[in-house]
C-alpha cells in the first residue's frame, strides 16, 4: 500500500472513530428529556426555545457549516497560491475543496431550514439576515464550480482564483450577520446548554476528518483523469 493510500485509510478510519463517538453521545444525549432544554417562549430571548426537540439538529449543523467555512478557506488560499505559482495543482485543490463545500453548505442550509421549521412555523424568511447571507454564499459557490469546465485552462484557472479570492468575502459576511443583520439565529455562546459542547466538538472533528478523506480521494481522482488525458494524448500523436 502507497503512502497516498495508507493516507486515504487512516484519514477514513480516524473519521470513522470520531463518528462512532459522535454516535455514542447521541444516543446518549438524545436520551436526555426535552425539559433539560430551557422553553420559555419563542426566540430572540436568550436561551428560549419554542421547540426543545428540535434544537438537537444543531449537533449536526454546527459542524456542517464549520467544515463549509473550512473547505472555502482552503479555496481562498490554493487560489492565492496559484496566483503567486501559476501551478494548476493549485487550482486543482481549490475546485476539489469548493466542490465539497458546497455539498456541506448545502446541507447545512437544509439543516437549519429544518430547525427554523420546528422553531418558528416556516422554512424559510428571506428577512432573516444570517440565512439571506448564507445563501449568497452558496450561489457563489456553485457559480465558481461552474466556472471550472475541466479543460485545464490556465486562462479559466486564472479568473477562477480571482474569483476564488473575492468569493471568500461572504464566509465572513455568513458568519458575522447574525450579529450586525436582523436575524432569527442563535448566538451559540449565551444559547447552548453547556452539556452539548463535547458533542458540537466531536461532531467537528468529525466532519471535518471526513471532509479531508473526501478532499483527499477527490484529488486522487483527478490526478488519474489527468495521466488518462496525458496518455490519450500521447497515443494520439503517436499514430
Amino acid at each position: 500500500m502507497g503512502r497516498r493510500e495508507s493516507l486515504g485509510t487512516g484519514l477514513l478510519v480516524a473519521s470513522m472513530v470520531f463518528m462512532f463517538l459522535l454516535a455514542a453521545l447521541l444516543a446518549f444525549y438524545l436520551s436526555e428529556p426535552a425539559s433539560s432544554f430551557p422553553d420559555c417562549g419563542p426566540p430572540p430571548l436568550p436561551g428560549c426555545w419554542s421547540a426543545p426537540d428540535a434544537f438537537r439538529i444543531f449537533l449536526f449543523h454546527v459542524p456542517l457549516a464549520w467544515t463549509a467555512y473550512l473547505s472555502f478557506g482552503i479555496v481562498f488560499v490554493a487560489s492565492v497560491a496559484y496566483l503567486r505559482t501559476r501551478d494548476l495543482r493549485w487550482d486543482t485543490l481549490a475546485m476539489a475543496s469548493a466542490e465539497i463545500g458546497v455539498v456541506f453548505v448545502t446541507l447545512a442550509l437544509l439543516t437549519g431550514s429544518i430547525w427554523n421549521r420546528a422553531e418558528l412555523g416556516v422554512y424559510w424568511r428571506w428577512e432573516d439576515g444570517r440565512l439571506f447571507a448564507t445563501f449568497v454564499l452558496w450561489t457563489v459557490y456553485i457559480a465558481y464550480v461552474a466556472l471550472h469546465t475541466g479543460t485545464r485552462d490556465v486562462q479559466e484557472a486564472r479568473l477562477s482564483a480571482v474569483f476564488g479570492i473575492f468569493a471568500f468575502a461572504t464566509v465572513p459576511v455568513s458568519y458575522l450577520s447574525q450579529f450586525f443583520f436582523s436575524s432569527l439565529h442563535i448566538s451559540i455562546r449565551p444559547t447552548f446548554p453547556a452539556e452539548t459542547w463535547p458533542t458540537l466538538a466531536v461532531g467537528v472533528v468529525a466532519f471535518t476528518l471526513f471532509f479531508l478523506y473526501l478532499l483527499h480521494w477527490r484529488l486522487r481522482i483527478d490526478a488519474l483523469e489527468f495521466r488518462l488525458v496525458g496518455i490519450k494524448e500521447t497515443m494520439e500523436g503517436s499514430a
